[in-house]
This record gives structure tokens, sequence and C-alpha cells, in this order.
């Protein structure tokens, strides 16, 4: 009767020899997911650990890919590289996010272990020393680990991802705050103060902050994208007056080596959002169209009529508040447009101001909570009287 062959995955009759003293040596021939038939061996002190060590090892065991450029020999620092290099769908800003956090948190501890070096309780540990760091690093490193690793799984080097079951950073998620009126009221009251007292030299200090709040809390856009605003998308004469955003302004040392610029794209390559303008983003807007020339020039300029940057109108806001508002920045004007679009009209029509793709979004990062209950009385005094 001839010999039933091996199915893809099987081992044969282990055999173990003596092959020096205190060393005895594990072997069967093993045939591979690829139909190939190869030996493989383990060694062990003795007979019997030798054979425990290749059984382990027969467990896990992949294909050799010795041809492949992701292969159980690449180290997690080629498996970066490789695997950023193929993330080429990816903003520029975002690689450069990843760099760093590889550079800063991965690089040196676990560039050189080889893939299958980072069990998933190694990775867990060293994902929590960083984490107490920062959470925010040890977030973003989890997402480049799991991505360099779903690589590695692709190519038959592991076969599931280690890092998917490691723990999450802890991270308290903020409560979402609106400006009421009365601190909105305060906010633009502080902002026309700052900009409009008197200076013996130099520039007067936020220049264009009062019409940069004004629209802010007219739109809901996020402030890069106000910031990316051109004259030509604008249009202060239809009937309702609109706005278009098209882009989002990319700070200083967002990209290794580049400065200040415009991105013709939104956030997650979102499409172009036109929202209706209030009157007081009309007001502020006509205000700074006086000095425009140039469709395509900035709506919002520095001393020199480039490009201004968030950077430097968030510093004035802070400087412009009293104490009790510090905690207002130019990111707060989004959930306060969100949760009074919600109040007055509905959560949907909120999604659609904030232009989210999901009303998830909008409700859980955006919308104040609501605290106050419906009024149930007819329902819970039918109940109390056993109706």
């Amino acid at each position: 009767m001839p010999r039933q062959r091996l199915a893809p995955g099987e081992w044969g009759k282990i055999t173990v020899t003596e092959t020096g003293p205190g060393k005895f040596t594990a072997s069967t021939y093993v045939r591979d997911e690829d139909g190939e038939r190869r030996k493989a061996s383990r060694s062990g002190v003795s007979a019997e650990d030798a054979r425990r060590n290749l059984q382990r090892h027969l467990k896990v065991r992949t294909t050799p890919l010795s041809d492949s450029v992701v292969n159980d020999r690449t180290t997690l620092a080629e498996l970066f590289e490789l695997w950023l290099a193929s993330k080429s769908n990816l903003k520029r800003q975002s690689q450069h996010q990843y760099r760093q956090a590889w550079k800063r948190n991965g690089a040196k501890k676990l560039g050189a272990l080889r893939i299958r070096e980072l069990p998933t309780s190694r990775a867990e540990r060293h994902l929590a020393a960083v984490a107490a760091r920062s959470a925010s690093n040890a977030k973003t490193l989890r997402v480049v680990l799991v991505g360099m690793f779903a690589m590695a799984v692709r190519f038959d080097v592991v076969a599931v991802n280690p890092i998917r079951e490691t723990s999450r950073a802890p991270g308290k998620r903020s409560k979402v705050r609106a400006l009421t009126p009365a601190e909105f009221a305060q906010v633009r009251r502080a902002v026309r103060e700052f900009r409009d007292q008197e200076r013996r030299n130099g520039p007067k200090p936020g220049r264009q902050l009062p019409e940069f709040v004004d629209v802010l809390v007219s739109t809901g856009c996020r402030p890069n994208e106000i910031l990316s605003l051109r004259w030509s998308d604008v249009d202060l004469l239809a009937d309702p007056p609109t706005m278009t955003v098209s882009g989002t302004m990319v700070d200083h040392g967002a990209i290794e080596g580049e400065a200040l610029h415009r991105q013709d794209e939104r956030k997650g390559d979102a499409p172009d959002h036109t929202v209706i303008l209030p009157r007081l983003a009309v007001e502020a807007l006509t205000t700074l169209f006086g000095s425009a020339a140039d469709p395509d020039a900035p709506v919002f300029t520095n001393r020199d009529g480039g490009w201004m940057s968030l950077a430097n109108l968030r510093r004035s806001l802070r400087a412009a508040l009293p104490e009790e508002l510090r905690w207002v920045t130019p990111r707060s004007f989004r959930p306060t447009v969100a949760t009074v679009v919600r109040d007055h009209l509905s959560p949907a029509d909120a999604q659609a101001q904030l232009s989210h793709a999901k009303l998830a979004t909008t409700e859980r990062h955006y919308l104040e909570r609501k605290t106050v209950g419906p009024d149930a009385r007819t329902a819970l005094d039918r109940y109390a009287e056993g109706k």
C-alpha cells in the first residue's frame, strides 16, 4: 500500500539524534502551504527537549518566504519603511506624524526585532510604557504597529495580528462644551479690545482675530478650513450669500521641511462644502473685502498678504481672553455651532452644517449633551395610579 501523502501543514515522523555533548537535534519533513516538502529541525539539551522545541516550532510555522519582500527575517525597522512606502494614498502630514511616532517610541526599542519576535505580551508592555508618558503617543504608535503587522499577515509571516489584542491607551474624552450667548458676547468684546488696544511700537496684535471668530461661529467650519478660504470661495452678493470650503491649511512643521501652505483637499478627502452665511459672517467678510483685489488671494492674511497661520491666531486668542474664558480655543466654535443648530433645528441639520459623513460623529464629538428630561408627568402619574 503506498504511503499516504502529507496534507499541506502536516509533518511526518520526528527523529532525534545526538549531535554533540549535551546537544540533541530533532528533525522531520513538513509539507508547507505551497505544497513543497521541506526539512525542519530544532535542537535541545536532551532528546525530549529537542522534540518539544521542534513541536512548538511546527505549531507556528509558516511557509518560508525567502524571496518575498516581507519574510520571517524582516526586522521591524525594515517593516516600518515597507509599510509606510505602501501607503501611497496617505497624506504627507500623516506620513510625517507616523514617522515621528516610530522614531520617538518604536525604532530604538523595537526596530532590531524580527517580526515574530514581538508577541502580544511584549507589545502590550511597550505600549503601556509609552502610554505612561503620553496617551496620545501610545495611540499613534499602536496605529502604526497595527498597520505594520497587518502587512506581515498579508505576507503570511504571522497568522494573526498580535497588536490587535493589545489594550488601547486609556484616554479621557473631553466633555463637549458650547459657548453660551453671554460667553460668546464676552469673547467678541475681548478680542476687539485686544485688537484695538493702543501700542507705541510694532504691528497691531490680533489684526483679523475678531473677523476670524465671527466667521468661525457663523459656519462651524474647522479653523484651518476658514484660513484656507480664497475670495473666489466667497459669494457675498448671492441670495443667500455663501462660502465654499475646498481645502485646508497645513501649518509649519506638519510636513518635514515644508512651510505653511494651502492643501487643495479637505480632511479625509471630503468633498467641497458650501455653507449659507448669516449676517455676522457677511459683515465680517465685507470688512475684510476692502483690501482684496485678486480672487485667488487669501481671505485671512498675514501682514505680507500671504496665508495666515492658525498658531498665530490661537496665540492671539489666548492672550485676548480673560481667565474665566481661557478654555475657549478656535476649535470651541465648531461644537458651539453644532449645538445651536441641533437645538433650533435638528441633529441631522447639525450634521449637515458640519459636513460629517455620519451622524454618530456629530453626536459623539460635537454636540453638548442635553441633561433635561422630557415632560413625562402624565405617563408616570398613570403608572403610579396602577394604570
